[in-house]
């Protein structure tokens, strides 16, 4: 798939076009920097690899334990690529559904999408998040009694 027609668009890239940008990110030298970070495990920790004004990506540390807690991304559509380690996502679509992913998998969605990422390893990972529109908000969720409920909102330059 050829990105250039989309990324000349004024319009938002669609999910595949966004996994496909993840892929391009996988071997940013800027990810390794993560694994340089004299042994600090004690919580993720995000680096912005690229921004344009429609298009945003995010290289993540994972340590192990670690998890996102539900969310969404406003009326961003993204996708996220695992490039180390192992990431469980528990997503919910008429309940909660879960899938693993390892390094190479990839995984595209809507701005309708509601997930918790999760490290249930013993080992960190990193992955490469994309977003377009730019991501600039996200509603947290709590799960409770098999429904989810909206907690608060996160927003960029506040929370990122």
């Amino acid at each position: 798939m050829s990105l250039a027609p989309a990324l000349r668009s004024s319009t938002a890239l669609t999910p595949r076009q966004l996994l496909s940008i993840t892929h391009l990110f996988a071997d940013e030298p800027r990810l390794k920097s993560f694994t340089d970070a004299d042994g600090d495990d004690s919580g993720r920790r995000w680096y912005q690899l690229a921004r344009t004004s429609r298009v945003q990506v995010w290289g993540i540390y994972w340590p192990a334990g670690s998890a996102t807690g539900w969310h969404d991304h406003g009326d961003a559509s993204g996708a996220f690529l695992t490039v180390s380690g192992t990431l469980t996502e528990h997503w919910w679509r008429s309940g909660e559904q879960v899938r693993q992913q390892r390094p190479g998998v990839g995984r595209p969605f809507t701005a309708a999408h509601i997930h918790d990422v999760r490290n249930t390893s013993s080992e960190p990972a990193i992955s490469v998040h994309a977003y377009s529109p730019v991501l600039d908000v996200m509603t947290r969720y709590a799960l409770r009694d098999g429904e989810l409920w909206v907690t608060g909102t996160d927003r960029d330059g506040d929370d990122w």
